[in-house]
């Protein structure tokens, strides 16, 4: 048990990396996207203030745009990853529940069935005082 146990452990941590590291993938993604809306309002300053810039404006735009278009799908192709990556992790982590359960339910009956053995051999030698000093002589009636 403590070898399935130990394995879904490993299998759970793994699951967990992978989700992290789409999270990470996910905040890169967006700082992309804040980068692009920063450079874009950069270069729309740079053409309202000089005229010859203004002519390469529109296509940068239009590049800009359909690259910011491009990280958003991205983006929510890594988020649909995302919350199936949780999911592996949720049921990763019920199977792991699983066979701690189970270890805790066997361990817990090793430890009754070690009492009532420890009960009963008290209780034996109890009961064993008990006839030796009903045997004695001087405990006899008279």
């Amino acid at each position: 048990m403590d070898g399935l146990i130990r394995l879904w452990k490993w299998r759970l941590d793994e699951r967990r990396r992978v989700v992290v590291d789409l999270e990470i993938l996910r905040a890169n993604l967006e700082r992309q996207m804040e980068k692009l809306d920063h450079e874009l309002e950069t270069e729309r300053k740079v053409a309202t203030q000089h005229y010859e810039a203004s002519y390469g404006f529109t296509a940068y735009r239009k590049n800009n745009r359909e690259r910011h278009a491009n990280l958003i799908v991205s983006r929510e192709e890594v988020q649909d990853r995302i919350a199936a990556a949780q999911e592996e992790v949720n049921a990763a982590f019920r199977e792991l529940k699983k066979y701690e359960l189970v270890k805790e339910n066997w361990e817990r009956r090793e430890r009754q069935k070690q009492e009532r053995r420890e009960q009963a051999e008290m209780d034996e030698a109890g009961l064993q005082g008990f006839i030796r000093r009903q045997e004695r002589p001087d405990n006899m009636p008279g």
